[in-house]
């Protein structure tokens, strides 16, 4: 039987673990952003690490002072898998002036967790190398894990980063030696593509009011129709989804078939519906038909 390992990736929003999934996973499967909540669930994504089976878990950038009932379910999230996940890898990028919520994050983990630390970003920094060696020693002598000195964009020290991984993941069996997705993983990951495209159409026009929900998906040989419903909470956001003429709306659904049909190799038909639904981060049943809340 195959070994399947559970790895988890933690931090802030807008430190790049999107964008190092995406990477792994050699295709668009999780929203690349600079805002907060990009990430609302844990998303799963099944990939290979030098030959080996691994579970990669993107988790909610969850906030630790937000208290609507979203945020809730977004820390819920955060922490329902961590008894069984065989390494965390948390994420900062060189920016970064305040390790508090690092600190937050450390104190929520089992004792006994594997973790990497990720310095990303790096190709950021030029000739200032002294800031580079600073920022490394000052994490250093906070936290005693790895760390290693990386780029998504430019890929340097990606190599070095993955036979680490390979070389701890070795040492013993995974705990749970099966993936932790849910049932319904597509499904949530196919919402929150299309809530990421949104996301990026909108800029900073619309606050982060807008949560995904399929309504129906009927599965063809080659054709999958998909319907869905865009909530948000006031008309003047449902005004500028739709955009003017209807162009907002159109390119969003015509982005999100493009990325889907590349993912799943099928066409896609997709419907989208706005609705308008006042303070729905505090609506349990919603967040539940979403699957923020389980």
């Amino acid at each position: 039987m195959n070994r399947m390992y559970n790895i988890s990736i933690v931090g802030q929003s807008n430190t790049g673990k999107s964008s190092f999934i995406n990477y792994l996973s050699k295709k668009y499967v999780t929203t690349e952003s600079n805002k907060l909540q990009t990430t609302r669930i844990n998303l799963h994504n099944r990939i290979k690490i030098n030959d080996l089976e691994i579970n990669i878990i993107d988790t909610p950038g969850i906030s630790l002072t937000k208290n609507d009932l979203l945020s809730e379910s977004m820390q819920h999230s955060y922490m329902k898998t961590m008894q069984a996940i065989d390494l965390v890898i948390m994420m900062l990028d060189i920016n970064i002036k305040d390790l508090s919520y690092e600190d937050s994050i450390m104190n929520l983990l089992p004792s006994d967790c594997n973790l990497v630390i990720l310095i990303n970003k790096i190709d950021l920094i030029g000739d200032n190398y002294n800031m580079l060696k600073n920022l490394k020693k000052i994490i250093s002598d906070k936290f005693n894990n790895p760390i290693f000195l990386i780029s998504i964009r430019s890929k340097e020290g990606i190599n070095e980063l993955l036979d680490k991984i390979t070389n701890i993941l070795e040492k013993k069996p995974p705990i749970s030696n099966k993936s932790l997705a849910p049932l319904d993983n597509d499904k949530l990951m196919i919402q929150e593509l299309i809530r990421g495209v949104i996301v990026q159409y909108t800029h900073n026009e619309l606050p982060y009011d807008t949560a995904v929900l399929i309504d129906r998906l009927q599965e063809k040989k080659s054709l999958i129709s998909l319907y869905a419903s865009i909530y948000v909470s006031k008309n003047n956001q449902k005004k500028i989804i739709i955009g003017k003429g209807g162009t907002m709306i159109k390119n969003i659904g015509s982005d999100s078939r493009k990325i889907l049909e590349k993912n799943y190799n099928k066409k896609f038909f997709i419907s989208l519906n706005i609705v308008v639904k006042e303070n729905w981060k505090n609506n349990y049943s919603l967040l539940k038909q979403i699957g923020y809340i389980d």
